[in-house]
């Protein structure tokens, strides 16, 4: 039975391979373009246009007469773009989520950063219903933090200011994570076959019940039930995240040498720090000197394994050369997609897994802190 079904459907897998090919030819063969028209900005400001995942700078360009062009290619799109105009004396930035198209953007500073005048892509409309729907509420947010901080510095905070802004069920600012998480679920729900929508549910995945993440999953239509999407999303449902004492999620991918290795390969006699890594992340630039240090004075004791989370092949062995690392980095062409990184919970890089010579958790610390490396050697010394 199942070799009939495989040859009815084929002449469909084909087909759909065939119009997937084209699709990607025809977004590798695109350039984006952004024209824009910015008023109340000194000329002269710098334009820069950056991929908002990774950081990585899409172009860089100078405000003249009020306006701009930028062109370039956009890896993997659709992706969420930051613009952030800056001068000696001001800063605006907006985000926009664009593929290779051609953007105008009209405005003036004031309107910066979510009632500038996007057009001309199909994909940011998404962005901007959802933002119209949270504004109101991320701006009392925001104003409530602001108030909190103040309160901080006078030392003025106590257990019942604590208690009053973040309390799980009647805190000020929980109160109004909650509205907007609520308006953020319907949001996914009224547009999931939409690939914001979709990002959206794979970001505050863990926001949700398995039981909402699964209905969503069943209303994918034909263009995205099978996606890089629905793939993070199904393993994210099969796997449980890792705690203190579990067995670590075995992997494959390609070394620096191009060679396919083993996640398991690793583990004989030592230590093991698993890094999940991005080029362009300046949290990880700030911590490399630091896995340094700490690959040289415990290299008897522990074994390091980087894992890069961006697609760009190029960019990961670059860096690797450019950033004199001795130690083993790994690629997978999924990148933030792929099975590894949904497997071990990655929401942000830096992420440090420490394994014991066995393959067991030892601990895990999501972002990196001056006092890191400290830790982990502690950890090792005092055997986990």
């Amino acid at each position: 039975m199942k070799r009939i079904i495989l040859i009815i459907l084929f002449p469909i897998i084909l087909i759909g391979c065939k119009n997937e090919n084209k699709k990607q030819k025809e977004i590798e063969n695109k350039n984006y373009q952004i024209s824009a028209n910015i008023t109340g900005l000194k000329d002269g400001s710098k334009v820069l246009i950056s991929n908002a995942t990774n950081g990585k700078v899409l172009d860089s360009t100078i405000l003249t007469n009020g306006k701009f062009k930028s062109e370039g290619s956009i890896e993997n799109p659709p992706i969420q773009v930051n613009i952030m105009i800056q001068n000696d004396e001001e800063r605006v930035s907006s985000f926009i989520y664009i593929g290779n198209e051609n953007i105008q953007i009209e405005g003036n500073k004031d309107e910066f950063p979510n009632d500038i005048k996007i057009t001309g892509s199909k994909y940011h409309q998404y962005k901007k219903d959802l933002d119209q729907r949270t504004d109101s509420l991320n701006n009392l947010r925001s104003n409530h933090l602001q108030t909190m901080f103040s309160l901080r510095r006078e030392n003025k905070w106590n257990d019942s200011l604590q208690n009053a802004y973040w309390s799980k069920e009647e805190g000020i600012i929980t109160k109004i994570d909650n509205q907007t998480n609520q308006i953020t679920k319907n949001f996914i729900s009224e547009n999931i076959n939409s690939d914001y929508a979709l990002s959206q549910l794979i970001i505050y995945k863990t926001d949700f019940s398995k039981d909402f993440i699964e209905k969503q999953i069943g209303k994918l239509n034909s263009e995205y039930e099978n996606s890089e999407y629905s793939k993070v999303l199904k393993t994210y449902l099969k796997n449980e995240p890792l705690s203190t004492g579990d067995k670590f999620y075995n992997f494959s991918a390609e070394n620096q040498k191009g060679n396919k290795v083993n996640f398991s390969d690793f583990f004989e006699d030592k230590y093991v720090l698993l890094e999940f890594y991005s080029p362009y992340c300046s949290w990880c630039l700030k911590a490399l000197p630091e896995i340094k240090k700490l690959s040289k004075e415990k290299s008897d004791q522990l074994e390091i394994v980087t894992v890069n989370v961006d697609k760009n092949k190029e960019d990961w062995l670059q860096k690797y050369k450019s950033n004199n690392i001795t130690w083993t980095s790994l690629y997978d062409e999924n990148g933030r997609y792929s099975d590894v990184y949904t497997k071990y919970r990655v929401f942000a890089t830096p992420t440090y897994y420490l394994f014991d010579n066995n393959g067991t958790v030892v601990e895990k610390w999501d972002g990196y802190n001056d006092n890191l490396t400290d830790q982990i050697g502690k950890r090792i010394k005092n055997g986990g």
